[in-house]
């Protein structure tokens, strides 16, 4: 902690706080931090918290408490947000922390590093302000606040060494610098691998349409979309589910939810003629904002298989859905007929290679006839081409039912050693509490440690089915997270990892930061291993987390996930010399 001067007989505390806390409004940060490191092309951040302490006016209201805080580096890129705090009366979860409740810091709001200070002499009362900066800061002795510096947010490959980031902090009501604080970031001299693990985090582009009011699929409606895709792939995204057909997904027995098919469909003299021209504008979009891997969406209905999805004809009536039965003799013709144009089209974009395909989602035990019969009627077409579905049951693999399953975090134990092809997801509900998990109300630890199973599981990867889901239950109503986090079965932030903004570009969570710090860990852990080892990587983890790693391990703070990545960091350096 940095103890300001006085302003007014008022005191600005000032803080650099490790990523892995959190600031409540009652904090008082006491794990302060002057050192980071970070791989080349690696993303690091810190917080800065900030507090004022003193005399109020006689009325009671704080005073004279407008600043600037100023980020600056010589040698680094920074990116800095002020951090907004989600409100919500309580919360049904078992890892719900006593002063989460009534408000948790998690939206990232974008500023200015270091907003140009300009002095207006005519203005007595505040005549110092930032050009150009709608986000201002206003120091408080009712609560602290806090800013997220990201150093190299979009994985530039840096120099190696010593760098420094300064912060100072400034009046605006008379100019004068109330002190600063420094840091110092190491940059090690390699660069982290490129992620070859499937990360997604599903896109609901119904819930686009309806929370930006534009039309899908317009120009207006695509550039947002690139909007979103570049903020996901920039927070390790590198897989997006692709909406060919409207996926069935949370959609109740006979519902339909808003029709974002991309494909065109005619019939043309028996046959079936496919108008791939908006699915092929998707997938250049996806592709220049940085995505490698496409999922298709689910070719049959959620829970089961027992149903076609809902496919519309060029006319916009519906010619496939809940009515028809699965192995339909018309629907199957439809689907092998639709399949060998698309992977034509996919071959040709050369992402034939880079596709994985859903049969249905969540197939349970009692629905291994089902899926099974679904999965025969286009396993031909699909050949060798990737399928896989979120399931956890072990059976599916045992049986030949799906060759690449993803599977459920609880039901890890039951495939490791059994099968060596597999990535892992949750649906945020799940129990134990201990599991990880990346609600509003959960630690970062809980959410970063992720990274460290997957690389324990040897997963191909992760999803989660919920990036910008905002319906409640079956897709019915519409919430704003921002300012009910708990709509979706009083589950806080389970269904979203960013905040709608209108038809602007959305803002981004520090769940969304801690995903990311996830999946680079995985990426150092790997780089790692290709110098001394998987035994000694694995050794590394269990002597700073204290025990063999699970699926339920859990550190007791987030500090530990640092000093392990300095661990990590300090056998890549030695492997280096």
């Amino acid at each position: 902690m940095r103890n300001i001067k006085a302003m007014n007989d008022r005191t600005l505390n000032l803080w650099a706080v490790s990523s892995q806390s959190r600031i409540f409004a009652d904090s008082a940060p006491t794990d302060g931090i002057k050192r980071l490191g970070a791989l080349r092309n690696e993303p690091v951040s810190f917080f800065v918290a900030y507090r004022a302490i003193g005399k109020k006016a006689e009325n009671g209201r704080d005073t004279d408490l407008s600043i600037s805080i100023q980020v600056t580096s010589e040698t680094l890129p920074l990116s800095v947000y002020k951090i907004l705090s989600v409100p919500f009366p309580a919360a049904e979860c078992e890892d719900a922390e006593p002063s989460s409740i009534g408000g948790c810091p998690d939206i990232l709001l974008p500023r200015s590093p270091s907003p140009e200070i300009i002095h207006n002499a005519e203005d007595t009362h505040l005549p110092f302000y930032e050009a150009g900066e709608d986000v201002l800061l206003c120091a408080s002795s009712a609560r602290t606040q806090a800013l997220c510096v990201t150093v190299n947010e979009n994985g530039a490959s840096l120099s190696a060494g010593e760098h420094t980031v300064t912060v100072r902090a400034i009046s605006l009501r008379t100019g004068e610098s109330l002190g600063e604080l420094s840091l110092t970031v190491g940059i090690v001299d390699a660069l982290l691998p490129e992620n070859d693990a499937l990360y997604t985090n599903w896109i609901h582009y119904d819930c686009l349409a309806d929370t930006s009011g534009l039309p899908l699929w317009s120009d207006g409606y695509f550039e947002l979309l690139g909007k979103y895709i570049e903020g996901a792939v920039r927070y390790g995204m590198n897989t997006l589910l692709t909406p060919a057909f409207t996926p069935a997904l949370d959609t109740c027995v006979g519902g339909e939810r808003k029709n974002v098919q991309l494909v065109g469909v005619t019939r043309v003299g028996g046959k079936y003629v496919f108008d791939f021209s908006l699915l092929r504008r998707f997938i250049l979009l996806a592709l220049e904002k940085g995505i490698k891997y496409f999922e298709h969406c689910h070719l049959f209905t959620q829970w089961g298989a027992r149903t076609a999805i809902n496919i519309y004809g060029a006319d916009g009536e519906r010619i496939f859905g809940w009515e028809t039965p699965a192995l339909d003799g018309e629907y199957v013709r439809f689907l092998n007929e639709y399949l060998e144009a698309f992977l034509s089209l996919a071959d040709g974009m050369g992402i034939g290679e880079r596709l994985l395909f859903h049969i249905s989602d969540e197939p349970a035990k009692e629905h291994s006839e089902s899926y099974a019969n679904a999965l025969g009627s286009v396993r031909g077409v699909l050949r060798s081409r990737l399928i896989g579905d979120a399931l956890s049951d072990y059976s599916y693999y045992e049986k030949g039912l799906t060759e690449f399953p993803i599977v459920d975090t609880p039901y890890a134990d039951d495939f490791d050693g059994r099968c060596d092809n597999f990535m892992l997801y949750y649906t945020g509900g799940e129990k134990p509490p201990h599991l990880s998990n990346r609600l509003l109300t959960s630690s970062p630890q809980k959410t970063r440690i992720l990274g460290v199973q997957l690389y324990r599981y040897r997963a191909r990867g992760f999803l989660h089915w919920g990036y910008n889901y905002t319906y409640g239950r079956m897709s019915r109503g519409i919430f704003n997270p921002a300012t009910d986090p708990c709509f979706y079965k009083n589950i806080p932030a389970v269904t979203y990892l960013i905040y709608g903004n209108a038809d602007k570009e959305p803002l981004h969570s520090l769940r969304e930061l801690q995903m990311r710090d996830a999946m680079n860990d995985l990426r150092a852990l790997r780089l790692c291993e290709s110098y001394v080892g998987r035994d000694a990587v694995l050794g590394i983890c269990e002597e700073v987390l204290g025990e063999k790693i699970g699926i339920t391990t859990l550190p007791a703070d987030g500090g530990t996930l640092l000093i392990l990545r300095e661990r990590i960091n300090m056998e890549i350096r030695k492997a280096l010399k």
